[in-house]
């Protein structure tokens, strides 16, 4: 599987875990939070992982400039 396919998998699963630990009330206060904390940590994880290939693809680093390159006159 690629990152981003692997990005999409954990944004969908942290989104069911998460209207899972809000949708129940039957659970008690202790067990929503740490529900809440993984599915969060899931979700940013999944879209850093789907942005990946955008920003890290071997065909576009030619297209990147360098900042850093400019002389300034003093």
């Amino acid at each position: 599987m690629n990152k981003r396919r692997i990005g999409l998998a954990l944004i969908i699963s942290s989104a069911i875990i998460g209207i899972i630990a809000i949708g129940f009330e039957g659970l008690p206060e202790i067990t929503i939070m740490p529900l809440l904390a993984i599915s969060g940590i899931g979700f940013g994880t999944g879209i850093v992982l789907l942005n990946y290939k955008a920003k890290h693809s071997k065909r576009d680093k030619s297209k990147f400039k360098r900042t850093n390159t400019k002389t300034w006159d003093t």
